[in-house]
């Protein structure tokens, strides 16, 4: 490890205490809180205690992967994302996408009040907060871990939800996923992890879009009392400006415009 910022150790100590088990990316709002031990963080980076206790005294060093996974696990600030790699002897990458905050009250409270589904989401399009109505009609928003694109590209509850998914929701989401690897090895993981389904591989290879993102189109979903006819929904996304980190995503009821001459016609 390079005899750099040799406080570090326990900065990262600091950090780790200042979260809590409630705290976690994915955590169930019903789960016990607590602290966040060295046996945890191991835990969710897949590796022994033994290991990381090594890595947090700086006696192994980080990979890049393992820096990327503890800046998010414990949130860590760009600023501190910066003095991680540092001293861990790795290059800072050009652009550290920002960590998602903690979720603030009155975000939660203006999801809550919203007469449609909604949900928070991060950088890496994980959920971290929805509203009665999402899990109500996306079931698989609430569950633990739940990731936009991972739960709409791969096989599940949240792709059979997807109606036209091969046409109307696989080749947004995934030019919305190209861009954002271009500049996060996080995302670069999440294309990884989804391109191991041959459908999905066979659409990134095909495709060449590449667009920031798609909110604002309206396509279609299946929800209970649509059955078997898919419901209309607009999609749209709301970065809050006291929280550029975070993103607000709705799904807009849109039966009353104009469908697709494909749905129509059906």
């Amino acid at each position: 490890m390079p005899d750099v910022a040799p406080d570090l150790p326990a900065l990262l100590k600091r950090w780790r205490a200042r979260r809590r088990l409630a705290d976690l990316p994915g955590a169930s709002p019903s789960a016990c809180d607590g602290p966040v031990t060295q046996g945890v963080v191991a835990e969710l980076l897949g590796i022994s205690e033994n290991h990381y206790r090594r890595l947090e005294a700086g006696r192994r060093h980080m990979s890049v992967a393992v820096i990327e996974e503890i800046s998010r696990i414990l949130t860590l600030h760009p600023d501190e994302q910066v003095a991680l790699y540092r001293w861990a002897g790795r290059p800072v990458p050009p652009f550290l996408s920002p960590v998602a905050p903690e979720v603030p009250d009155d975000l939660r409270d203006h999801i809550d009040r919203l007469p449609f589904p909604a949900l928070l989401e991060g950088p890496d399009f994980g959920v971290l907060a929805y509203n009665r109505r999402a899990a109500r009609a996306c079931p698989w928003t609430a569950r633990p871990g739940a990731n936009v694109m991972v739960d709409l590209l791969l096989p599940g509850p949240g792709r059979d939800q997807c109606a036209q998914w091969e046409e109307l929701w696989a080749p947004r989401l995934l030019a919305q996923l190209r861009q954002g690897a271009l500049a996060s090895a996080a995302l670069r993981a999440i294309v990884d992890r989804v391109c191991e389904d041959p459908q999905v591989r066979d659409l990134w290879d095909q495709a060449a879009d590449l667009r920031r993102h798609a909110y604002g189109t309206t396509r279609p979903m299946y929800l209970d009392g649509w059955r078997p006819r898919p419901a209309w929904v607009r999609i749209m996304g709301w970065q809050p400006l006291h929280e550029p980190s975070l993103r607000v995503i709705t799904g807009e009821p849109a039966n009353d415009i104009l469908q697709p001459a494909r749905a129509s016609a059906g």
